[in-house]
This record gives C-alpha cells, sequence and structure tokens, in this order.
C-alpha cells in the first residue's frame, strides 16, 4: 500500500514538473537530441515569423475595411465623419 502511494507521489511529481515546464519555460520543453533540439528552435523562430506576418496583414486589412467604409459612408451616402479638436 505504502509502495503504491509512493509511486502515485513520483508519477504526480514528474507530471507537475513537466506541466511547469512546459507552461511557464523554466526548462526545456523536450528533452531531445542534438538534431532535435536546433530544428524545434528553428522551427519556433519561423512560427513567430509566420504569426508576426499574419498578424501585420490583418491590421492591413483592418485600415483598408475602415478606408473603405469611411469612403462608403461620406461618398455614398453623404454622412459626415469628422473628428473634433
Amino acid at each position: 500500500m505504502m509502495r503504491d502511494l509512493l509511486q502515485l507521489f513520483e508519477r504526480t511529481v514528474t507530471v507537475v514538473s513537466t506541466a511547469r515546464r512546459v507552461a511557464a519555460f523554466w526548462g526545456p520543453v523536450t528533452d531531445g537530441s542534438a538534431l532535435v533540439a536546433p530544428l524545434l528552435a528553428l522551427a519556433s523562430v519561423v512560427a513567430l515569423a509566420l504569426l508576426t506576418g499574419l498578424a501585420a496583414a490583418s491590421v492591413a486589412l483592418l485600415i483598408v475595411a475602415l478606408v473603405a467604409l469611411y469612403l462608403l459612408l461620406t461618398e455614398v451616402l453623404g454622412i459626415s465623419v469628422e473628428i473634433a479638436h
């Protein structure tokens, strides 16, 4: 009985420490070989670059949509949009 509780405690500590490393980046996420670690780092940088490009494209699309809305309101519907000083 005591042995089973000790094994359960050890497994729980292992799972908690793994979850802590993954969630808070307090340690390496994977204990990979010399080939896997650089590839994982490279994949992370590429994913970050792609997500940054996606965010920039989203902001550009938002600006285009707002300009189109402004033109629709002012030129087609004749509503004046002014910003007070």
